[in-house]
């Protein structure tokens, strides 16, 4: 076929298997129908060729140019045989293109896995949320083949390594690998409170080129019950301590309910208000609602929890200029309260008694650490790609948009970097990539930044992410001008202002560098910094406390509470989880049944 042009054609479905060769120039052709063969030394020009509802072989060889577009190349075993060029505009698929295999050395070939490396764990490093059966996985940064080889689930030793074996999960038997994500589920329920060690040997899985294994991967998280008590004390001015009054607390005390599942996290400032969910999937609020934070379109104050209207709710996260902002487990993210400088993210400036989805997506990461809330006025969260977005006021580069000068943002955009895993902050913020690096920008007041730099000011403020030295950093938590984040070898680490000894370091010298917290045992997800004060959970779910005790919030039942603890001291019980501070000198936690 000669020098055939073919243009225009609606539809060539019916008229035959046609065979293009030898010259052939096809252009604007809707559908080619079943069995249409493009041979050797055929042009495709630009507007191309849809090969539309192609349910059986088409093959495609020689020399092609032009488009094929996007998302129309169906057949069931196409085959792109050799010396086949697709020039500028080329090959467009909107979707994931499948095969079962790929011929040739693939070196001109970009966005294909030569390797492969985990980009999200489930349950996370160091997670003690996790349900009694849980579906265990690996999101990797590249789809992924199933190799050979066991997984393996052990009780983990003090140091984190593989100790007693639980079960082994043959890689094509009981492991499920679809698209980038590998998943088991244990068949026996696992133990409350045991930390668990999940190894995949390298070979287990593949790139899709089947040359290239996974390095071994190994991470730990700790099983807990969802079914918890809420405790609290302190200073209860707002009453969001939740015992529907406005007495202040110096030793746990017991809010009604037995289902509680989390307490979120809340930047720790004056105005009290409360965040917490249940194990139905439901959101409660509670404490001072002047901006309609608390979700309940009013500005009422509430001493006991309310409901927030919902039940798919994931986490939430409370910035200090009062707005929360929430993932749903549909992957949705939303907001509410003030929106003074944009922080809900909507868009505007408005504030918002109820909440309000933040644009359409629904590939925002649910989690805790996910979602944080920066100062004066901003948020932040990460999408399960692993990137991650900023909005609000950009005070001394918090938006790490490169930009030190003060501005907003009202609508999420994206600080560089594809490998984010966790987040947290506070007058300055941070975030956790996937290799356990730490990196850190806004301002470096009393080194609040970790970099060994800042006095009183913020001259060497950072407006885009700058590394914290380590590699091994698991999750951070800010306060005011102080930080405390955990390593994956359960150590704690604190650095920024030390005023009332609220770094736990035995002493009240500020730090501008990681300094570590006497233990190896802390749980890495269980911990908080207030503004002077401090608490963290260990993993044999002892809860601890230090810092200003100015209204009780150390839960150390003394009448002295004006009086400072510069180390960590025990507050009684031993099945604590999910820590948090509520204000400035309040805090809450939960207490497994």
């Amino acid at each position: 076929m000669s020098e055939v042009r073919v243009n225009n054609i609606v539809d060539y479905g019916g008229k035959g298997a046609p065979t293009f060769d030898n010259g052939a120039v096809i252009s604007g052709v809707s559908s080619l129908g079943n069995q249409a063969k493009i041979g050797s030394n055929v042009t495709i020009t630009s507007g191309g060729i849809n090969v539309s509802g192609v349910t059986t072989a088409a093959t495609l060889s020689g020399n092609l140019t032009g488009d094929v577009k996007a998302g129309f190349l169906t057949a069931t075993s196409a085959v792109i045989g050799s010396g086949v060029t697709i020039n500028s505009g080329g090959l467009n698929i909107t979707g994931v293109m499948t095969a079962t295999t790929f011929e040739g050395s693939g070196a001109s070939m970009t966005g294909v896995a030569m390797t492969i490396a985990p980009l999200a764990y489930n349950p996370d490093v160091g997670d003690s949320s996790v349900g009694l059966q849980p579906g265990i996985g690996v999101t990797f940064d590249h789809r992924i083949l199933a190799g050979s080889g066991n997984i393996t689930l052990s009780i983990a030793t003090n140091a984190g390594a593989a100790g007693t074996f639980v079960e082994a999960f043959g890689v094509g038997s009981s492991v499920t690998i679809a698209g980038r994500k590998l998943v088991f589920t244990p068949t026996s329920n696992l133990t409350a409170l045991e930390t668990y060690h999940v190894g995949i040997p390298a070979g287990a899985v593949t790139n899709t080129s089947g040359d290239v294994s996974l390095e071994a991967t190994n991470w730990t998280f700790q099983a807990r019950d969802y079914n918890y008590q809420y405790w609290s004390w302190g200073s209860n001015y707002y009453g969001p301590l939740g015992h529907n009054n406005r007495t202040d607390y110096s030793s746990p005390v017991q809010v009604p309910g037995t289902n509680w599942s989390k307490i979120h996290k809340t930047f720790p400032n004056e105005i009290s208000t409360v965040s917490a969910g249940k194990d139905d999937g439901t959101l409660w609020t509670l404490g001072y609602n002047g901006y309609g934070q608390l979700g309940q379109n009013n500005v009422v104050n509430y001493s006991s929890p309310v409901q927030v209207p919902g039940t798919t709710w994931s986490d939430a996260v409370l910035t200090r200029s009062i707005a929360w902002i929430a993932t749903k487990t549909d992957g949705t993210l939303w907001a509410w309260g003030r929106g003074y400088y944009g922080q809900t993210g909507l868009n505007n400036n408005i504030s918002y008694s109820s909440p309000v989805q933040i644009g359409s997506s629904t590939d925002w990461a649910t989690g805790r650490f996910k979602i944080a809330g920066d100062s004066p006025s901003a948020a932040r969260a990460i999408k399960t790609d692993g990137t991650l977005w900023a909005w609000g006021y950009n005070n001394n580069g918090t938006l790490g948009q490169n930009q030190a000068a003060s501005m907003q943002i009202s609508s999420p955009v994206q600080i560089p970097g594809t490998t984010w895993r966790s987040i947290g902050g506070s007058n300055v913020c941070f975030g956790i990539k996937t290799d356990g690096t730490l990196w850190g920008w806004g301002g470096t007041w009393s080194g609040s930044l970790g970099l060994n730099v800042g006095g009183p000011g913020y001259a060497s403020a950072r407006s885009s992410p700058t590394q914290i030295p380590g590699t091994n950093w698991a999750n951070i938590a800010g306060g005011t001008n102080c930080t405390v984040a955990t390593k994956t070898d359960g150590t704690l680490w604190a650095w920024g202002v030390n005023a009332k000894g609220n770094l736990g370091l035995n002493d009240t010298i500020a730090r501008s560098s990681p300094t570590q917290i006497p233990g190896t045992n802390w749980d890495t997800e269980n911990f908080f910094i207030g503004e002077t004060y401090g608490g963290a959970i260990k993993t044999d779910g002892t809860l601890w406390s230090w810092g200003y005790n100015s209204s009780g919030q150390l839960g150390q039942n003394t009448s002295s509470t004006n009086v400072s603890y510069s180390s960590p001291v025990q507050i009684p019980g031993t099945t604590w989880s999910y820590t948090s501070s509520v204000s400035s000198s309040a805090a809450a936690a939960l207490k497994a049944i």
